[in-house]
C-alpha cells in the first residue's frame, strides 16, 4: 500500500547540487517544490527532467534573503499539494573577493543568501510542519570551507560554518517533531566547480583529484544518495548532525 505522497521543497532546486537532489527524489512518491532564484531556463528544463517521471512537480521563483518571497514558496507548496513535510535549504551564491576588496554588498549578498535565507525557510517551514500531524524533516547543505575556511572567501564560507551552527539550534529547539541534519560535500563536479577551478584542463583536474583519498572528485548525485537517506524514515534516530560527503579529502 503506497503512504502518503509527502511534499518536498527544495531550495536552488533547479540546476547542480540541488538539481541532482531533485532528479533523485522525483523518482520517489513525493510531490516537489522547486525554487529558483532567476534562471527561469534551467526551472524549465529541470520540471521537464523531473516530469519525466513524477507529475506532481512545480517550480517557484523566489528569493530566499526576503521573507516575502520565502512565505509565497511555502503557500504554494501548501496551495499545492496540501503539506510541507520536506524542506531542503540547498540554495546559495558565491562572490569571491580578497578581505580588502570585499564590499558591503558582496558581504550582504552571500550572506543573506546562504544563512539568512535558510533562517526563513526553517522558521516558516517549521511552523507548517508543526501544525501537521508527522511533523517534518529540514536538510541544510553546507560546505566544506565553512569549517576548513579558504581564501577570497570570507562572506561564503562565515554563512555557511553559521549553517552549521544553526543546524544544531534547529534541532534542538525543532524536536521531537522535526529532524534537522546537515550535509556538507566537498569537491563536487558541477558547471560552477568546472568553471571556476578549470576542470577541463587535465593538469589542474589531476591536482583536484590528487587532494581527495578516494581518488576522484565527487558527482552531485552522490550526493543526493546521501541527502535522500537522511530525509527519509531510515535516518528516523538521526538529528543534528552533519554528515560530509568529500571523499575523505576533509576528515573533521
Amino acid at each position: 500500500m503506497v503512504g502518503k505522497r509527502k511534499t518536498i521543497v527544495i531550495t536552488g532546486g533547479t540546476r547542480g547540487i540541488g538539481l541532482a537532489i531533485a532528479l533523485k527524489l522525483a523518482r520517489q512518491h513525493v510531490s516537489l517544490v522547486l525554487n529558483y532564484y532567476s534562471d527561469g531556463a534551467s526551472a524549465a528544463e529541470a520540471m521537464r527532467l523531473c516530469q519525466e517521471t513524477n507529475d506532481h512537480v512545480l517550480t517557484a521563483q523566489g528569493d530566499v534573503a526576503k521573507r516575502q518571497d520565502v512565505e509565497r514558496l511555502m503557500s504554494a507548496g501548501i496551495q499545492h499539494f496540501g503539506s510541507i513535510d520536506v524542506l531542503i535549504n540547498n540554495a546559495g551564491i558565491n562572490i569571491d573577493r580578497s578581505l580588502h576588496q570585499m564590499t558591503e554588498d558582496d558581504w550582504d549578498r552571500v550572506v543573506d543568501t546562504n544563512m539568512k535565507g535558510v533562517f526563513h525557510c526553517a522558521q516558516i517551514a517549521s511552523e507548517q510542519m508543526l501544525r501537521q500531524q508527522d511533523g517534518g524533516v529540514i536538510l541544510n547543505i553546507s560546505a566544506c570551507t565553512g569549517i576548513r575556511g579558504r581564501k577570497n572567501g570570507i562572506n561564503y564560507c562565515a554563512a555557511k560554518a553559521g549553517v552549521i551552527v544553526m543546524t544544531k539550534c534547529l534541532a534542538l529547539e525543532l524536536s521531537p517533531h522535526i529532524r534537522v541534519n546537515c550535509v556538507i560535500p566537498g569537491f563536487i563536479r558541477t558547471s560552477e566547480t568546472e568553471r571556476r577551478y578549470h576542470l577541463e584542463q587535465p593538469d589542474q583536474l589531476r591536482i583536484k583529484e590528487q587532494a581527495i583519498p578516494l581518488g576522484r572528485i565527487g558527482t552531485p548525485e552522490e550526493v543526493a544518495d546521501v541527502v535522500a537517506f537522511l530525509i527519509s524514515d531510515e535516518a528516523r534516530y538521526i538529528t543534528g548532525q552533519k554528515v560530509i560527503v568529500d571523499g575523505g579529502r576533509f576528515m573533521y
